[in-house]
């Protein structure tokens, strides 16, 4: 076998001065001027296949086939029992396409194609997102002002459907360019009326399953979208600075055992003197509406004095606390049990006609903070809420949707009715106490965790109001526990969406907004009491598959038609309610198109889908609506889920979560077809598959960086892999000897070919390890590493055997026949990552190779995926010679060491002008490892011969012309040995350049061989 030379990396040719670099067409052009009679028999590497995408051309030509064709033909011919479905997580039909977008996409679609390779026919659907505040605020914003107060709900769900039908058509345009696979002729959207339907059914199962109801109670509240928020809905700024204030609320008289014991403990007479129930308050806005002040049983309170405010009841825990605050604090008396002030009575202090209110207890007070008495307003907060229907005390919330002071303010405060109540009516608030001396206090810059509308990104208001909810208490035990055998990447996510889960009692499902899919309850017109049961509302439903669903929204004087006819004898009279389902509510529901699709086999199934995946929010959104209405809806005790799996989210250099506000984000569509700047550096376009591939090198469990840094491995990997398959392609060019058609049986092949051939299959076994744990970032990892070790050792080693060896030769065909296993293996584990480069690649490729074409060939292998997995034999796992050539390589390292000198000291131009000497005792391990090997130990080292010598042996320089000195000394096996760099005993050949010719000028004895035959042929 002969050793590699064309890669080697300079040498003075013939008629030349100066060195050239033997690489790419140089090399070509070299050989053809130098070797004179020889060139037509050197076979030279050729082939079509680009060094570059010329990306619009590629996907032009290949796009329709790695996604439609490939996605038809695996609905077509891959068997239904082995079924993969990822159900899609609708992104919202809002805006354009971000950086996230491609990141979710294309793991998807990663995951799909692994399973088509592994001959599972798999289903996705790709879905949109699209009712929802966000889409209608859109549209209004688009409008003037007066037009927009003047549309009527028909018009703007007109408008807002519209808006997400544009959305989503340039957002499918993006999707597809990324080389995404599934059905997109028939994606499904919140809004078409089949889906609408079958979330209506869902809502109706919860209805007779008892899960929904309807009260009157707090809310988180948006005023600038004016409607109900869910928790899921929230996010919390850490450093909100809200208004804290100290507030006296005046008992209505001092009773008598409080003056006796004030008497007693301090002899101060307090009874002509006003006493005050003393609290602190994050939120001044709600004082109007207070209707309880709460304490601690368990708690002990004193009476204090004040200089400028008078008497005080705080508690004894946070009297110090209250001091520094409001200055010097007199105790008059201590030691009084919370339980003790519930007997006391207080006035509210802005009331113009104050009424007594009660002191009562509850454990929701703590020391933490404040003074240890609560001011409660059951309409603005959930515990004050709970606590006051406990005693019988119904909520109060004087403010409207717009988040102002309406007329139910009480008597005197009408001067604040029309103003905002975290602005200026919160200040006129504080005006008013200051005039009723009832302002303790007041800290404008107390920083706190406070909750955000996470789309306005403005604070929220607790707003009581008629919502509709649905009662997690019963369910949500049993959601979680179905948790437990659902698969989750990261392993945290279980713990999260547990938590999250177990957190919630209820979920607020009523918005007042007009896109959306309404809550189909009709109300007495006289009492306001809903009407909603079974025959009600599946008479709705059927009513809206006849008519559509705007009829809902529309105006008639008869609404007759909505009534169910069991209904309409009963004298009452009915309206429309005007509530839609929280859009949790409306993508949550998403399962049933699977359960529908697929309601032949889904019982077959432990859970109705194979895999959920979205980003990590969604732990409290997406992942658990569906989790809570698959769980309200049936009774099997299972999640609708096998896998869930979250991505991160993206980062710019700087660790800065990408915004569009901050200016930072990165369009996927730049990255791909444009020029784009990322801090400062302009980067040349990456394709789709540089895209692919870079998603794919990322750990999405966690936060993902856009930088410079993984641009360039992107580029750099992907431009390995063309040069390994234009290298592969190129040496399968036909010629007139010989024409590459079977491979050559493992057996037959020689050891540097089975060792290629066990780096494959390592390669091939724990590419499959990784792509089962969705560990794509270990396949890139796992693919650079066989690349380089490839392109550094076997390639080269083969190039004189493919080269100069007779095409017809045993030699030449072993190496093309672990080409050719490099080619589908390589098409095999990248085609899930970068199908678009693998497409190219096959089209490229010999049919020899992918076993396309005639000559019994199979014509319908038009792709890798239609191939399948290409695994790897067992035979190739040889573990002997995997242990022997790392051995070898041991020995070689110490060989490269050798040459470099004798290059630098000019003896050599390549290692081919060297011969090595290996000095070992004879009967070691290392000895015999050696004469093992010895036939293939030239082309190992690339030199042009290899002498084995044993210690006692002649003096390795014996007859040379030459030797580097020092020796390389090692240790193999546990034996001594030395390896020198000596010069060759021969000449050096003109046609292969190995110095194995008899006489200067001549060609070697092989290459004679060689010549002749090929002249004869």
């Amino acid at each position: 076998m002969r050793a590699s030379w064309l890669h080697q990396s300079v040498r003075l040719l013939p008629g030349r001065r100066r060195p050239i670099l033997l690489t790419g067409s140089t090399t070509i052009w070299a050989i053809k001027r130098w070797s004179h009679n020889y060139s037509d028999t050197v076979i030279l590497p050729s082939t079509e296949f680009p060094d570059r995408t010329a990306s619009a051309k590629v996907q032009e030509q290949f796009l329709s086939v790695i996604s439609d064709q490939v996605y038809h033909w695996q609905e077509q011919n891959l068997p239904e029992d082995s079924l993969f479905i990822l159900h899609d997580g609708p992104p919202y039909a809002n805006a354009d396409v971000h950086i996230g977008h491609a990141v979710n996409r294309i793991i998807k679609d990663m995951i799909l194609r692994y399973q088509v390779m592994q001959g599972r026919r798999v289903s996705f659907i790709p879905g949109w997102d699209c009712h929802g505040l966000p889409i209608e605020l859109k549209v209004l914003e688009n409008l003037e002002a007066s037009k927009a107060r003047q549309l009527t709900p028909v018009e703007i769900r007109k408008l807002a459907r519209q808006h997400a039908e544009n959305t989503i058509t340039k957002q499918m345009i993006s999707f597809r360019e990324w080389g995404t696979m599934g059905e997109w002729h028939n994606p499904y959207k919140t809004m078409n009326p089949e889906y609408e339907i079958r979330q209506l059914e869902v809502f109706r199962a919860m209805v007779n399953a008892g899960v929904i109801y309807r009260r009157f109670r707090p809310v988180y509240w948006s005023c600038q979208s004016q409607t109900a928020l869910a928790e899921a809905e929230l996010e919390y700024a850490p450093e909100h600075r809200s208004t804290a204030v100290y507030v006296k609320f005046p008992l209505v008289t001092t009773p008598d055992e409080l003056v006796a014991l004030v008497k007693e403990q301090s002899n101060v007479d307090i009874s002509d003197k006003p006493v005050h129930a003393l609290i602190w308050t994050t939120t001044p806005w709600t004082i109007p509406a207070n209707k309880v002040i709460a304490v601690n049983a368990d708690m002990t309170y004193q009476v204090v004095s004040s200089e400028n405010h008078g008497v005080l009841i705080v508690a004894e825990s946070r009297a110090a606390h209250v001091a520094n605050d409001l200055g010097p604090l007199q105790v008059l008396a201590g030691s009084i049990p919370g339980s003790a002030l519930t007997s006391f009575v207080y006035a509210h202090p802005l009331h113009s006609n104050p009424v007594a209110q009660p002191i009562l207890v509850a454990d929701f007070v703590t020391a933490d903070a404040g003074t240890g008495l609560v001011h409660c307003a059951p309409g603005h907060g959930m515990e004050d809420y709970l606590l006051c229907q406990k005693h019988g005390i119904q909520p109060y919330s004087p403010v409207n949707g717009l988040g102002e002071y309406d007329t139910a303010v009480p008597a005197g405060l009408e001067v604040l009715i029309g103003k905002s109540v975290l602005k200026d009516g919160q200040s006129d608030v504080l005006k008013l106490l200051t005039e009723a001396d009832a302002l303790a206090g007041v800290n404008t810059k107390f920083m706190h965790k406070y909750p955000y509308d996470w789309r306005s990104k403005k604070p929220v208001i607790i707003r009581t109001t008629a919502q509709w909810f649905a009662d997690l208490g019963s369910i949500k035990d049993k959601a979680v526990r179905s948790l437990d055998n659902v698969n989750f990447l990261p392993e945290t996510g279980q713990h999260r969406l547990k938590s999250f889960t177990k957190e919630r009692s209820e979920w607020c499902i009523s918005r007042q907004r007009a896109w959306g899919v309404p809550i189909p309850a009709l109300y007495d017109s006289r009492t306001g009491d809903p009407l909603l049961t079974d025959a009600s509302i599946g008479h709705i439903i059927n009513e809206i598959k006849e008519v559509g669903i705007d009829a809902w929204f529309a105006e008639e004087d008869d609404i007759t038609h909505w009534i169910a006819p069991e209904y309409r004898e009963e004298g009452k009279t009915y309206v429309r309610g005007k509530d839609t389902m929280d859009v949790w509510f409306d993508s949550g529901t998403s399962w049933t198109l699977i359960q529908e699709k697929f309601a032949q086999i889904r019982e077959k199934r432990s859970n109705l889908v194979d895999v959920y995946m979205e980003g990590s929010d969604q732990h409290r959104g997406w992942f658990q609506s569906s989790l809570l209405t698959y769980t309200a809806s049936h009774q099997n005790g299972r999640a609708p889920f096998s896998t869930v799996l979250t991505h991160g989210f993206m980062l710019d250099a700087k660790g800065r979560k990408m915004s569009k506000s901050v200016g930072n984000v990165i369009a996927p569509g730049a990255v791909v077809w444009e020029k784009f700047k990322i801090d400062k550096v302009m980067m040349q376009p990456i394709g789709v598959s540089g895209l692919r591939w870079w998603v794919a090198q990322n750990d999405y469990t966690t936060d993902m960086s856009v930088s410079v840094e993984s641009f360039k491995r992107v580029q750099d990997s992907l431009g390995k892999l063309r040069r390994t398959f234009k290298y592969i392609f190129g040496n399968f060019k036909p010629t007139p000897y010989f024409g590459y058609e079977n491979d050559v049986p493992y057996r037959e092949l020689g050891p540097v070919d089975q060792n290629a051939l066990y780096g494959l299959y390592e390669l091939e076994k724990s590419v499959k390890g990784h792509y089962d744990k969705f560990a794509f970032n270990r396949v890139v990892q796992a693919v650079n590493k066989n690349v380089a070790e490839l392109s550094s050792s076997y390639f080269q080693l083969i190039k004189s055997r493919l080269y100069t060896d007779h095409p017809a030769s045993l030699s030449r065909r072993t190496a093309l026949t672990v080409l050719a296993h490099v080619f589908r293996l390589y098409a095999s584990v990248l085609s899930p990552i970068i199908p678009l480069l693998t497409q190219e690649a096959w089209h490229h490729a010999p049919g020899c190779i992918t076993g396309r074409g005639g000559g019994g060939q199979d014509a319908d292998l038009f792709s890798p995926f239609v191939a399948g997995w290409y695994e790897a034999p067992e035979e190739w796992n040889n573990e002997k010679l995997r242990d022997d050539f790392l051995h070898l390589s041991q020995i070689r390292d110490a060989v490269n060491d050798g040459l470099e000198i004798a290059r630098k000291s000019g003896h050599i131009g390549t290692s081919l002008d060297a011969g090595v000497v290996l000095v070992v005792d004879p009967g070691t391990d290392a000895y015999e490892l050696l004469q093992s090997y010895r036939s293939i130990l030239a082309e190992y080292f690339v030199t042009s011969e290899v002498s084995i010598v044993d210690r006692a042996g002649s003096n390795p320089a014996k007859r040379r012309t030459w030797s580097s000195e020092p020796a390389r000394e090692l240790i193999v096996l546990e034996s001594k040995m030395t390896a020198s760099i000596v010069s060759p005993f021969g000449h050096k050949c003109p046609r292969c350049w190995h110095w194995t010719a008899e006489q200067e000028g001549q060609i070697c004895r092989e290459c004679a061989e060689t010549v002749k035959s090929m002249h004869h042929a």
